[in-house]
């Protein structure tokens, strides 16, 4: 992936499944899978739980493994597991009850966040991702360039260059 020096945001050329499969080597709690309808001015319409249910258990092999189901007010569907094979399974998805679908997983609990300070904008986002997960043993998911105002005792305005990564540990 060629990127500038200048952009702002980095992702992972991993495929989302790719990135949940190798989930199954680390420690993790839940592994949330957000089910949203693929028409993003659309709304999931409120379906029976027990019809949505009789359908995962057809469609996915390791449906007994998913510990949570619920509606969010925004008309999606969250699943819940630990399993990231059953995660895989339902990132394949493209319809649901004939209604076409666009999934992707939350990853809050399941990646690790935190900031780079210093780093010069010159340094492109991909090398960066390079050589932290040559050397760290992590696979980077994320990463968002911005700038950090900051106000030093001495009242001056100074601005600090900032990166946030979003990393699995391998």
């Amino acid at each position: 992936m060629q990127t500038s020096p200048s952009e702002k945001f980095f992702k992972s050329d991993k495929s989302t499944k790719e990135l949940v499969l190798r989930l199954g080597q680390s420690e993790y709690e839940d592994i949330n899978v957000l089910i949203s309808n693929a028409d993003p001015n659309s709304r999931f319409p409120q379906l029976n739980p027990f019809t949505l249910q009789s359908f995962i258990k057809d469609k996915i092999n390791r449906h007994t493994s998913i510990q949570n189901m619920k509606f969010t007010r925004e008309g999606k569907i969250i699943l819940t597991t630990q399993d990231p094979e059953c995660a895989a399974q339902l990132l394949n998805l493209e319809k649901v009850v004939n209604i076409p679908v666009s999934t992707n997983v939350i990853w809050e609990n399941i990646t690790s966040r935190f900031l780079l300070y210093d780093i010069p904008t010159t340094v492109s986002l991909p090398e960066v991702a390079a050589e932290l997960s040559k050397n760290n043993e992590i696979e980077i998911v994320d990463i968002r360039r911005f700038v950090k105002q900051t106000i030093p005792e001495k009242h001056q305005l100074f601005w600090l260059p900032c990166l946030e990564l979003a990393c699995l540990g391998i």
